[in-house]
């Protein structure tokens, strides 16, 4: 009847348990009593049922025949032993499918492993879009000109040429700048002077010195020499006034933290005295307080660098 092969079956397998355990057992005492010389059973470090000698029915344990290790399955199915694995490159691309970047940069569809379509952020309605620069925009628009004052002046040690300077180029902010003026412009001249700088050029090194600004000064040739003259600066300019080109609106992102050397060297080039009055492209360079200005010994067309 169903009862009596109910029983025997448990009958069975409680007998199988007891002969299990007297197994294990066993092993055990063979193990305590060979010590050190014992053969180790080789297993797999990664199995997690390592020690689980009583495991689900699901799972079931089998001794390699080719590498003499104890597996466990169906853990080893999916995590061969070295040696062991014997698939073909079609398995692994689709065990890495979720990861791999498809060829030509196109995104994976969903389903096909890159889940589910991603929703595009919603943009940021009127005024929550960040200005970006005209492509057309003037080169001047990208070159942080300012009024500075000279504070401090010292010589740089093993050059004859450089001094190192403190500029204040605003209400707390003193920068350092090397400068090549030492030639053509005296100590006391420098010092306390008002002065046209340039504040967002890349920081640059100058005789194992940094230097974070540049002053600008006018060059021209007097007697065959080389002659350099500062800047002037309106009569009641103040540290950290703007200083722009006349009629030149600024550019709607503002300035860049950085003036790339391409944009500097388009300004540069456009940078000159005319009629006594430092220009950009015919255009004076203003600040609140008026314009800038050249020393009257400068020539018409002398270049400002």
């Amino acid at each position: 009847s169903h009862c009596t092969r109910a029983r025997r079956t448990f009958e069975m397998s409680s007998a199988l348990d007891e002969a299990c355990k007297k197994v294990d057992d066993l092993i055990l005492e063979v193990g305590k009593s060979m010590g050190d010389a014992a053969p180790k059973l080789r297993t797999d470090p990664d199995d997690p049922w390592v020690e689980i000698w009583n495991p689900p029915k699901s799972v079931y344990k089998e001794r390699c025949q080719a590498t003499g290790y104890l597996m466990t399955k169906p853990f080893e199915r999916n995590n061969p032993m070295p040696g062991q694995f014997n698939e073909t490159c079609d398995y692994i691309v689709k065990l890495l499918k979720p990861v791999i970047k498809p060829k030509g940069g196109a995104k994976p569809k969903g389903g096909e492993g890159g889940g589910a379509k991603k929703e595009k952020p919603a943009k940021p309605a009127g005024g929550g879009k960040l200005a970006q620069p005209a492509a057309d925009e003037d080169p001047i628009c990208k070159a942080r000109l300012a009024i500075g004052k000279v504070i401090e002046v010292s010589h740089v040690e093993n050059s004859d040429k450089l001094y190192c300077c403190k500029v204040q180029v605003g209400p707390e902010e003193v920068r350092q700048v090397i400068t090549g003026l030492r030639k053509f412009v005296p100590e006391d001249d420098l010092k306390n002077r008002m002065v046209l700088t340039i504040l967002n050029l890349k920081v640059a090194k100058l005789a194992g010195q940094t230097s974070e600004a540049m002053i600008l000064a006018t060059e021209s040739e007097s007697d065959g020499n080389l002659s350099v003259k500062l800047v002037d600066v309106p009569d009641g300019a103040v540290v950290g006034d703007v200083v722009a080109a006349e009629g030149v609106a600024p550019g709607a992102a503002g300035y860049p933290k950085e003036c790339k050397s391409k944009f500097w060297d388009a300004v540069k080039a456009k940078l000159a005295v005319r009629g006594g009055v430092a220009t950009y492209d015919g255009k004076k360079l203003t600040c609140a307080a008026g314009a800038c200005s050249a020393d009257p010994s400068v020539p018409d067309g002398s270049p400002i660098k």
